[in-house]
């Protein structure tokens, strides 16, 4: 199971997740963070600091994610992942596709 939450701050969207990020979950995920992002002005920030596991299914929606972002002049970065789910991105390539900051307040410094 996956919790999604998601808050604005000085008009930048930071979506929250929490659990697992796998074949099962990967769909709803899309569904419900794919909107967001599409109705986004600003750049958009997925903190998976309490992300536990990713799957290639995982991967997958973040590329789908990252394009979209593209698409709209947008766009889409990572923090907070623990040591594991980085590894996964550096060995897929993924941390050349999507920013990766190491916290929340380092995204937010870039943004200025």
């Amino acid at each position: 199971m996956m919790k999604i939450t998601n808050e604005k701050i000085s008009e930048l969207l930071i979506i929250h997740t929490e659990g697992r990020l796998d074949a099962i979950t990967s769909v709803e995920f899309e569904k419900e963070v794919m909107p967001m992002i599409q109705q986004s002005e600003h750049p958009v920030l997925i903190d998976f600091g309490k992300l536990e596991y990713i799957s290639s299914a995982g991967l997958r929606t973040v590329l789908i994610l990252a394009k979209e972002t593209k698409k709209s002049n947008n766009s889409l970065a990572l923090c907070s992942l623990n040591e594991t789910i980085l590894e996964v991105f550096r060995i897929s390539g993924f941390d050349t596709i999507v920013s990766i900051y190491p916290t929340i307040e380092e995204w937010f410094a870039s943004m200025k």
